[in-house]
């Protein structure tokens, strides 16, 4: 079979999805392009290879690796809708003789390791917290894509490969974070590639999340990673620009938080901001809960509430005209969501690739005790348990230093999701608090100036560029 009559398989079976089915399993079928740039990333051989998918949807994976491999070969795809383990099995039959296709969930097959090659495309789904018992322990996914990605890793032979579609998230960030221990710890990692656009990988399937490749292999950790930080489904990888980098310097804190690019060596002077004195914390007000205490009116005993929309630029500004109430009563002042007042950098939860900045930073500096609603981090120089407020001088320096090229460059190698994690915010390298003061008085924060006199600024101050 060709791979066009595989590719009008895969098409027919999308064209038949319903949307509630689609919605309910997160059923996003892998389009050729995609399927022969994963698919490419196993090593060749001229030996029969013991093929699994997870998931397999069409069988477009297994059926294009099947039809790469050596007569011979073997193929299990797990498939739980029934209508889509038929388009499996009529992918495959015509690529591959020794052929088992299981109509059920793939938390219900009990897998031997004992497979040379695992390919998947999995789900993409928020689940409760549960542990996975492996050999190497339990381990915590949050996702269905994570939980998958520990049955494949266990389904590996040694010396065995395995090839995922995935999200981004699982690099950085707390909910991750034990998934992410526990897989550099069971396979090496040996290429990552990160679609560069949101919108050309699954372009009939409406997806506009940020999706790459993972390729792992059942041995000691490589000594290089391939990466392709900005890759393409459009033309062959091996043709697209890339580097080979050790993982150590992809690697970030004892979190493993793994980036796409090494770190810029301008940044490697700078403690992060945790050790820096700088703490993130996370919004108190979870407005959904605290309905009652929410006013369009000022409360003379009240306080001001601050939400993303009164951000506007590097500035914060209070009230604004929006559709969220600016003020809380005196009612707050016994749920704990009440912060003390003075001198803050909040720091928008949320932000897109295709945003100018990844990270929206302005500038607070309240006079009376206030409020932040949960989609803000606000930074200060407590602790978890005990919020202080920043010296002025510090929180508007921050502000510009959150505001720079180098930051966003930074952020945009580290997280892949569209969440601003606190987490990740603690690990961002950043001059100390006197820096931050000179680049105060540098330079104002104000909505007026650049983008290009804020690096430039900071540039002089750190010796990066020549004063002019």
């Amino acid at each position: 079979m060709t791979s066009k009559t595989i590719a009008q398989i895969r098409n027919e079976a999308a064209a038949s999805l319903s949307p509630k089915r689609q919605q309910q399993w997160e059923q996003f079928l892998t389009p050729m392009p995609v399927a022969e740039q994963a698919v490419g990333l196993f090593t060749p051989t001229d030996d029969p290879v013991r093929i699994l998918d997870l998931g397999s949807g069409s069988g477009i994976l297994s059926a294009v690796t099947a039809s790469r491999s050596a007569s011979g070969s073997s193929v299990v795809a797990i498939e739980q809708d029934t209508e889509l383990a038929r388009a499996s099995e009529s992918s495959l039959r015509q690529v591959c003789d020794d052929v088992e296709v299981i109509n059920k969930s793939v938390f219900d097959v009990l897998l031997d390791a004992r497979f040379d090659r695992v390919i998947l495309n999995p789900p993409y789904k928020k689940i409760s917290p549960t542990v996975i018992s492996t050999s190497g322990g339990g381990v915590k996914v949050t996702n269905l894509y994570t939980a998958f990605l520990v049955m494949a890793i266990q389904a590996m032979d040694d010396g065995g490969e395995c090839v995922a579609i995935i999200p981004r998230s699982w690099m950085n960030g707390d909910y991750f974070k034990d998934f992410r221990k526990w897989m550099l710890n069971e396979c090496s990692l040996d290429v990552l590639a990160v679609y560069g656009s949101r919108h050309e990988h699954f372009k009939d399937m409406n997806i506009l999340q940020e999706i790459m490749l993972v390729k792992m292999s059942k041995r000691q950790q490589a000594e290089k990673v391939t990466v392709y930080a900005e890759a393409s489904p459009v033309e062959p990888l091996e043709d697209q620009p890339h580097e080979s980098v050790a993982l150590k310097a992809l690697l970030m804190g004892r979190d493993r938080i793994v980036r796409v690019r090494q770190q810029d060596p301008r940044l490697s002077g700078f403690k992060t901001m945790a050790d820096q004195g700088l703490w993130v914390s996370t919004g108190k007000l979870v407005w959904f809960r605290n309905r009652d205490v929410l006013s369009d009116v000022e409360d003379p005993n009240g306080h001001p509430l601050y939400w993303s929309d009164n951000q506007n630029g590097m500035m914060t500004l209070h009230p604004v005209e929006c559709d969220r109430e600016q003020w809380v009563t005196e009612k707050a002042d016994t749920r704990n969501i009440v912060l003390p007042a003075g001198s803050y950098c909040l720091v928008n939860r949320f932000s897109a690739k295709e945003q100018q900045r990844r990270i929206h930073a302005s500038y607070l500096h309240s006079g009376v005790e206030f409020v932040a609603d949960n989609k803000l981090n606000y930074v200060h120089q407590g602790t978890s348990r005990h919020t202080v407020p920043l010296d002025d001088r510090v929180a508007r320096g921050l502000t510009l230093w959150l505001s720079s090229s180098i930051v966003d460059e930074w952020y945009r190698q580290v997280s892949g999701s569209t969440q601003v994690n606190a987490t990740d915010l603690r690990q961002l390298p950043c001059p100390s608090k006197a820096q931050l003061a000179v680049l105060a008085d540098s330079l104002p924060v104000d909505n007026d100036v650049s983008q290009s006199r804020i690096d430039e600024t900071i540039g002089r101050l750190f010796s990066w560029v020549q004063a002019s």
